[in-house]
C-alpha cells in the first residue's frame, strides 16, 4: 500500500487521470476561442475531431466555425508562424487567428479528407493536388536560409475544399530535405490499404509528376530512398505488414517496380 507524500500524490495524479475528460476544452480553451474571435459567441456545436497527438475541436459559433487545438506538444507558436508565413506566400492552408503556448485557433477548412479520396476513391485530382501543394511549399517557404519541410507530410494532414489542396497541420514543420516529405507521403500512399496496388503507383506517380511539374526539379528517382526509409518507419507500429513492407521497400532500394 503506498503511503507517505509519495502515495499521496500518486492517489491524486491518478484521481485527477480518472476524472479529467480528455474530450472537452477547458476553461482556458473557451477563453481563448473568445480572444481569437474578438467577442463572446454563441456554440452551436463542439465536437472532437481524431488526432493522434493533440485534442482537436470543431466548433461551431453564431460567428463562424474554427477549429481549436490543445498542443500537447508545445509547438503552437511553431504552427502559428508558419501558417503566417504559408498564407503570405499565398498557400492553401487555414488562416491562423490566435496562439498561445498551450492552444492554437485558425479558421475551418471544409471539404474531403486526401486519406478518403486517395485510399477509397483513388483521386488523381487528390493526387496532384498534393504534389502541386508540396512545390509551392517547398518553392517559397524557408527559415534561416534553408528550404523547410512540412515533416509531417501523411494523407490525413491534408483535405481538398473546392477543388484545392488544403495543409492543415504545420506544427512539425522545420528546415529539412523537401525529399523526404515527398518520400513520406509517397510512402502514406502506397503504404495504406490496398496496399502497394498498381493503382496505387499510379497515384504516388501522379503525385511526383505534378511536383516536378510545378518545381521544374527531378523527384522520381531522388525519392525512392526516402520512400523505401518511411515504408520501413511506419511498419513499425504494423509488425504484423512487416514482410510486405520489407519486400516493397527492398524493390525500391534498386528501383520502380514495372506495373502491367
Amino acid at each position: 500500500m503506498n503511503t507517505g507524500p509519495k502515495g499521496s500524490y500518486r492517489r491524486k495524479f491518478v484521481d485527477s487521470m480518472m476524472f479529467s475528460d480528455l474530450t472537452t476544452m477547458d476553461a482556458s480553451g473557451w477563453d481563448i476561442l473568445k480572444k481569437a474571435l474578438n467577442q463572446r459567441v454563441v456554440v452551436v456545436r463542439s465536437s472532437l475531431v481524431p488526432s493522434y497527438r493533440n485534442r482537436v475541436w470543431l466548433v461551431e459559433t453564431d460567428v463562424r466555425p474554427v477549429v481549436v487545438k490543445r498542443s500537447l506538444s508545445r509547438l503552437s507558436p511553431v504552427e502559428f508562424e508558419t501558417m503566417l508565413l504559408a498564407k503570405r506566400a499565398g498557400l492553401s492552408v487555414p488562416y491562423p487567428l490566435y496562439m498561445d503556448k498551450d492552444y492554437l485557433v485558425t479558421e475551418y477548412i471544409s471539404g474531403d479528407s486526401c486519406d478518403m479520396l486517395v485510399n477509397t476513391m483513388f483521386s488523381t485530382r487528390a493526387a496532384e493536388g498534393l504534389g502541386r501543394w508540396f512545390g509551392g511549399f517547398h518553392e517559397s517557404m524557408d527559415r534561416f536560409g534553408k528550404p523547410m519541410a512540412m515533416s509531417d507530410a501523411v494523407l490525413d494532414n491534408f483535405i481538398m475544399h473546392e477543388g484545392e489542396v488544403y495543409g492543415v497541420d504545420l506544427e512539425d514543420a522545420a528546415p529539412g530535405n523537401p525529399m523526404d516529405d515527398l518520400g513520406q507521403m509517397a510512402a502514406s500512399i502506397l503504404g495504406n490499404e490496398p496496399f502497394f496496388t498498381p493503382i496505387k503507383f499510379d497515384l504516388c506517380f501522379c503525385m511526383l509528376e505534378a511536383y516536378e511539374e510545378c518545381t521544374g526539379m527531378e523527384s522520381m528517382e531522388s525519392v525512392r530512398p526516402f520512400v523505401t526509409k518511411h515504408l520501413r518507419l511506419s511498419v513499425r507500429a504494423r509488425p504484423l505488414y512487416r514482410r510486405p513492407f520489407e519486400d516493397v521497400a527492398k524493390v525500391l532500394d534498386k528501383t520502380w517496380p514495372d506495373l502491367a
